[in-house]
């Protein structure tokens, strides 16, 4: 049995245990206040186990309150291996039958993904599997990833652009470095490149995973003679692969490897979110979507 199919069973399942339980009723634990239920947003990032790593989902909150202040905020992590570890935190299935017994008829989801891949489609399964149960959630709003159509490949990547390291000089490259798929919708990493490289030549995107690998990137550095590298990750936060896969000191790291190849290497250990702009374009994908839907 496919991968997909394993998630819409347990997916299917879950959700006729939400129902069942909102048939039942609410148990006080549960129960509307009695000011009434606000309509919600629900945050849906991969999540991270690296504590310091987080403040790139505090940044982005920041943003998601000034623009809906009139919303309850909610958080969930979608990687499952995660969830075993951090306890205290609920997937998006658990997130939305919590607000469904709270009595909230209206969520907008905020999708915290770079790409449409494997995770994305997972919470849009979510959503939908979730959006119209008797005495449920009535209406759910997923945003697109941050990467997810023409205009956004152009849009991220002038943005991009903008932020390069202000220490960096003329002549050396940015490589942005993603996880990587195994997705069709890996294509979303060279189409950035090729942005990118428009704007700037010495700019590349790499992945963790999948065909724009760190082999590949370092081909690329040394055919075109470039002594020095600025790693940037190309991840919502700078968490456990940014630390341990691009910066880490074993040997098959990106920084190691590069500098084991007479490449200089300078970090930034910065997320994605924590840059304004880019937490803009997630929000704004947000509003968009609640106008479409």
């Amino acid at each position: 049995m496919s991968t997909t199919r394993v998630y819409m069973k347990k997916l299917g399942s879950f959700a006729l245990m939400c129902l069942f339980l909102l048939a039942a009723g609410q148990t006080d634990a549960l129960a509307v206040p009695a000011s009434g239920p606000k309509d919600a947003v629900l945050i849906a990032a991969f999540g991270t186990s690296v504590e310091k790593a987080r403040s790139s989902y505090a940044a982005i909150e920041k943003h998601v309150r000034l623009a809906f202040p009139d919303r309850e905020i909610r958080w969930s992590w979608t990687a499952h291996s995660l969830l075993k570890t951090e306890k205290s935190r609920l997937s998006p299935q658990e997130a939305l039958a919590k607000l469904a017994t709270e009595g909230v008829k209206n969520v907008s989801v905020l999708s915290l993904h770079v790409i449409p891949g494997t995770e994305y489609n997972n919470l849009i399964r979510t959503a939908r599997a979730f959006e119209g149960l008797p005495k449920g959630i009535r209406r759910i709003t997923v945003s697109p990833p941050l990467l997810h159509d023409t205009e956004s490949l152009k849009t991220v990547a002038e943005i991009l652009v903008q932020s390069l390291p202000e220490k960096r000089k003329a002549g050396e490259a940015v490589v942005f470095v993603g996880h990587g798929t195994h997705h069709p919708a890996g294509v979303y990493y060279p189409a950035l490149q090729h942005y990118l490289r428009g704007l700037d030549k010495n700019v590349f995107v790499g992945t963790v995973e999948d065909n724009l690998n760190l082999e590949t990137v370092l081909g690329e550095l040394k055919a075109n003679s470039l002594r020095k590298a600025w790693i940037v990750p190309l991840m919502t936060v700078a968490g456990d692969h940014a630390l341990n896969d691009l910066f880490g000191k074993e040997a098959d790291s990106w920084k190691q490897t590069f500098i084991a190849n007479g490449i200089q290497v300078e970090t930034v250990a910065r997320g994605l979110g924590e840059n304004p702009a880019l937490a803009g374009q997630w929000v704004e994908g947000l509003k968009n979507a609640q106008k479409k839907h």
